[in-house]
């Protein structure tokens, strides 16, 4: 399993605000992927900064994923929102052992 971690800080609260509405689509047609097992935004409760986490099955499906129609036009939708570019992590279960 993938998980993704990508952090957002907006410019302002009304920056916020577009990015939540631009990140319904997203959301939404992403859990409709074949190989996503989760995907949301959380808004943390201390600063004004929002988080995007993600898992997917597997590398090559979230490869896919960033080349979708709804991925991009995201990316579009959001462009000069944020104070800077997204803080993204991906972490994968393989080769751990427990």
């Amino acid at each position: 399993m993938i998980i993704v971690q990508a952090k957002a800080i907006p410019k302002d609260e009304t920056s916020k605000n577009k990015i939540i509405e631009a990140a319904a689509n997203l959301i939404e047609k992403s859990k409709l992927e074949n190989g996503n097992i989760n995907y949301n935004l959380y808004s943390n409760v201390q600063e004004d900064t929002l988080l995007f986490v993600e898992q997917w099955e597997n590398l090559d499906i979230l490869k896919a994923h960033l080349q979708t129609e709804h991925f991009n036009q995201f990316g579009a939708d959001i462009n000069g929102l944020l104070k800077e570019d997204l803080d993204i992590n991906v972490f994968s279960a393989e080769n751990v052992e427990l």
